[in-house]
């Protein structure tokens, strides 16, 4: 430590401030020091009583050039100033506290005053705050998305505005474009300060210059394939040459290309195939030829002599020379390998396999070499007998369970295999040592019958004595006390000794300090055995460390969300004890906003051991603002437009707001929307709504006018569930469609469904998912089931329960092979005073959605071919996907459904059914899908069956 003796001086800058160099520093400290020392001699006040050495009276904090919240910014400067006023100077302190101002990258310019003052030496901190990125304004990035772009660069909106790191983004952006088949890009990023805020906004200029188009795709010393076959395979050739396409030459295409064409190679047989190519550019015409060279080499045709256990197809599956080439025949000796282990597995532990190869042939100028894989399968081993032998703690029967290998039975073969065999020594070891006996010796033996065929396995075991724990002690902890420590640990007394677990208690005794604010404990476990081995005394020595408290907490790249969303999920409140594990939840709790791309934590103090952490949360927003448009056809709803425009930061609050609207053959539908992820700060998500629609199904004689408001409340528990609940008031109105078609016996009562009506409905709701895609799920369950309590406002036509129940089930037993099952059912309880429910209120089946084959709500009809509602429905779908390549997927489909409790007596309340199958094309977004259902009991003038067109899944 220094005395330093001056009225002010400057002593440290840092920034865009002059640098001096280190030696003048240096000098400059140790005059000064000198001199402070023998001008503060007589001052007793200015010292420390002990050694003389100055004490800081003062730490003042000068913002400059300041934008923003001034006092933020002075708080957070404060914050990673490590001295505080009243402690003795420290130059190496001052130097560590710049460097804290330094990694926030939140101030461009320090310097540091001194300043002698009566009673000390006072420091002023002169900080100039860095500024933010307000925006990136790309221009000239097609064809690239702007996010493609921003993903190449190191710099973002929200970003703060560091001049290093600007300067490097004309470079990045250059590297992609070169990438992208674009030779001479130019790129040019200046940036603009805003004259309100002070923001810099970034503007990115970009000129591609021309790109190289493919001119000319040439194929050589292919004979197995034609050229068109192999480029078809080639991404190249196709965006060359396809219409629409810009042709644009991409060397890094080009080569995944020849990688592509190589393992088709491979996989027809040829392994032994090179494949070259060469680049000539046009200097002119800035076009490209490619000239594509290809060694062939023999196609290998292998053949399997003497399998008897295993099919030839199965054996296939082990030539690996088929798959990964056959370079210096590697490929050959890793498939004899390969098939090798494979009936190793199965028991046979002395199979051998030769190649043999036969004369070359030549067949329609193609090269053929010809191998016999010569399998010499042996005998199957078969363990006749397992003794045990010296065993007294554990019967036969439970160290057996450890094992793997097992007597022949009824659902086990009775293989044997060594590897399994030494496995289970393990195991059983593990079972003693489970138990405290450490000192236990397990060996085996194999005794192998003449002819390889019968093993008769046995097992010696010396138990030795069990150690049980006869003590815990901890040591060195003061923040815990001794029964919060000795019940997160394993190792208790009396129970059974096990070195092994002493690490996993050491872990959880340091995590439970830790979350107190220790992040930095260290905790060691010792024993000691008794000399009979009996018992064990165990003792936990803990090093606390430094109690370390959350400092300061700053968030940067909140442009548009407001701080206070950003807090109320990250759940840290500065002064609290440290505690990673809170830190990672709230890291966690943030990214699930879903308006952000991206959450970066930076701990300042922690790496340094200091009793003060500050936090920085770095987030990027996304683009709150989208539209999205969309049209075409489906069975369900005829020929169809919608659009959807919102803001998924609404006020920067976190709220999603949108306006919606569809209009279809089948009617149209508008709403507005506001959704609330947290409503009242909880884990509760709100959502209301005005909504408008008019509906006119397909082959109903009746439509509905329906407009009102919905408020719906969901909350997610735990990881699969999900429960809601929902409230709306619409009013409806219902009204015919063919005024010619009114029944003359229709009664007053049953006219009164046609009045307008208002409804309320509470609709509690719970959902249970385990699927494992929304989009093409495989395997997992959904199931849901809700109610939907009706009151009539003016009458009580409307005062019904209606339930609704569905549960789907996805199983895949093969990679490209998904079974899909579905269940749903639904029945209305009238509780009012009227037994008829509107028609508009009641369940339909057939067509898209349940039961394919049948025309859109026409499973149950009357007499004179109308479709008939009922009180009841119930429908189940079996579906088979199976993947075949390139993205399409055939389906098979069983349907069956029933619709019950009608209003007419009419029609037939029998399950009726259909099958059928069809074609699938997935997309990143769903399935689009042709599928044509089959009646399997068609009454008299039904057709046969029917063409659904869908969009998505239907389930």
């Amino acid at each position: 430590m220094d005395n330093f003796s001056t009225s002010q001086k400057r002593v440290f800058t840092r920034g865009h401030a002059k640098r001096f160099p280190l030696s003048f520093i240096a000098g400059f400290f140790l005059f000064v020091a000198g001199f402070f020392g023998l001008a503060v001699a007589g001052d007793e006040g200015a010292l420390d009583s002990s050694s003389g050495i100055p004490v800081i009276s003062n730490i003042v904090v000068d913002v400059r050039n300041f934008f923003g919240n001034k006092r933020e910014l002075n708080d957070m400067a404060r914050s990673l100033i490590l001295m505080r006023e009243g402690e003795t100077y420290c130059e190496r302190r001052l130097k560590e506290s710049i460097e804290s101002l330094q990694t926030s990258k939140r101030f461009r310019q320090i310097t540091v005053d001194l300043s002698k003052e009566k009673d000390g030496v006072a420091l002023i901190f002169h900080v100039s705050p860095r500024r933010f990125i307000k925006d990136v304004k790309i221009r000239g990035q097609y064809p690239f998305f702007k996010r493609e772009i921003l993903n190449a660069m190191t710099i973002y909106p929200g970003n703060i505005f560091i001049e290093e790191e600007f300067q490097e983004q004309a470079a990045l952006i250059e590297t992609l474009l070169k990438r992208q088949g674009f030779p001479s890009p130019t790129v040019r990023v200046t940036y603009k300060i805003t004259p309100e805020d002070k923001f810099f906004v970034v503007y990115v200029d970009i000129e591609k210059g021309p790109y190289s188009p493919l001119k000319r795709l040439e194929i050589t010393g292919n004979r197995a394939f034609s050229d068109m076959t192999l480029k078809l395979k080639m991404s190249t050739w196709r965006s060359a040459f396809m219409p629409g396409s810009s042709g644009r030459f991409i060397e890094e295409k080009l080569k995944k290309d020849i990688k592509k064409l190589i393992r088709y190679y491979w996989k027809k047989g040829y392994p032994d195939v090179h494949i070259d190519f060469t680049v000539q550019k046009d200097a002119r015409e800035r076009d490209v030829s490619i000239l594509v060279v290809i060694d062939e080499g023999s196609q290998y045709n292998i053949k399997f002599v003497s399998n008897e256990e295993f099919w030839d197809m199965t054996l296939r599956k082990d030539l690996i020379l088929f798959k990964k080439g056959n370079r210096d025949r590697l490929g050959l000796k890793k498939t004899v390998r390969k098939i090798k282990e494979r009936y190793k597995k199965a028991g046979f532990l002395h199979t051998s396999v030769k190649v043999e190869e036969e004369a070359t042939r030549i067949v329609d100028e193609k090269t053929i070499r010809p191998f016999r894989l010569i399998i010499d399968e042996g005998p199957r081993s078969i363990v006749r007998s397992i003794d045990i032998v010296g065993n007294t703690v554990f019967d036969d029967e439970k160290i057996k369970r450890q094992m793997l290998t097992r007597l022949p039975g009824i659902f086990e073969k009775g293989i044997f295999i060594s590897e399994t065999f030494e496995e289970d020594l393990i195991a059983v070891k593990g079972l003693y040592l489970k138990y405290g006996y450490m000192n236990i010796q397990v060996k085996g033996n194999v005794v192998w019958s003449p002819d390889k065929s019968g093993v008769t396995l046995s097992i010696v075991i010396e138990e030795g004595v069990q150690t049980l724990i006869s003590s815990v002690e901890f040591r060195g902890t003061t923040v815990l006390s001794t029964v919060e420590l000795y019940g997160v640990i394993q190792l208790k007394e009396g129970e059974p000794f096990r070195k092994y677990m002493i690490r996993s208690d050491e872990n959880e005794l340091s995590a439970l300090i830790s979350e107190k604010g220790y992040p930095h404990v260290d905790v060691k476990g010792e024993f000691s055995i008794s000399q009979d081995r009996s018992k064990a005394e165990l003792i936990y020595t803990i090093d606390e460390g430094p109690h370390v408290i959350i400092g300061g907490i700053y968030y940067t790249g909140n442009l548009r969300t407001r701080k206070n969303i950003l807090e109320n999920e990250f759940e840290i409140e500065p002064g609290t004890p440290f505690s990673l594990a809170h830190i990672v939840e709230g890291q966690r709790n943030i990214r699930n906003l879903g308006i952000l791309n991206s959450v970066q934590l930076k701990t300042i103090g922690l790496k340094e051991k200091r009793e003060r952490v500050d936090i920085f949360v770095e987030v990027e927003e996304k683009e709150p603002y989208y539209m999205e448009a969309g049209g075409g056809y489906e069975s369900q709803r005829g020929f169809f437009v919608d659009a959807r425009t919102g803001d998924h930061n609404l006020f920067g609050r976190n709220k999603d707001g949108w306006l919606e609207g569809e209009l279809s053959q089948i009617g149209y539908r508008a709403e507005a929307g506001i959704k609330e992820p947290r409503f009242l700060g909880s884990r509760i998500s709100a959502a209301f709504s005005l909504f408008s629609e008019r509906t006119e199904e397909f082959n109903q004689d009746f439509g509905a006018m329906t407009y009102g408001s919905s408020l719906g409340f969901t909350r997610k528990w735990f990881q699969h569930i999900i429960t809601g609940l929902n409230f709306s008031l619409e009013r409806k109105e219902q009204f015919n469609l063919d005024s010619k078609n009114v029944k003359p016996e229709t009664t007053e009562r049953e006219n009164d469904q046609f009045d307008p009506r208002t409804i309320q409905v509470t609709t509690p709701s719970i959902n249970f998912d385990t699927r494992d895609s929304f989009v093409r799920p495989k395997k997992g369950i959904f199931s849901s089931f809700s109610i939907d309590i009706s009151k009539g406002i003016e009458n009580s036509l409307d005062d019904f329960l209606k339930y609704r129940f569905d549960i789907r089930s996805y199983v895949s037993p093969l990679s490209w092979v998904t079974f899909a099952f579905l269940g749903r059912a639904g029945h209305i309880d009238p509780y009012g005073s009227e037994e008829n429910i509107p028609e508009d209120q009641l369940f339909f089946l057939g067509g898209t959605l349940d039961v394919r084959g049948f025309e859109e709500n026409l499973l149950r009809f009357d007499a004179e071919g109308d479709p008939l509602g009922g009180r009841t429905a119930v429908a189940g779908s079996i579906e088979a996907r199976m993947d075949i390549s390139h993205n399409f997927e055939l389906t098979a489909f069983y349907d069956i459904g029933s619709v019950s409790n009608t209003l007419d007596e009419t029609g037939s309340e029998r399950f009726r059914s259909s099958v059928g199958g069809g074609l699938r094309y997935i997309t990143p977004i769903g399935a689009i899908g042709f599928l044509y259902g089959t009646k399997l009991d068609r009454e008299e003038k039904e057709d046969s069956g029917r063409l659904h067109f869908s969009l998505g899944y239907t389930f």
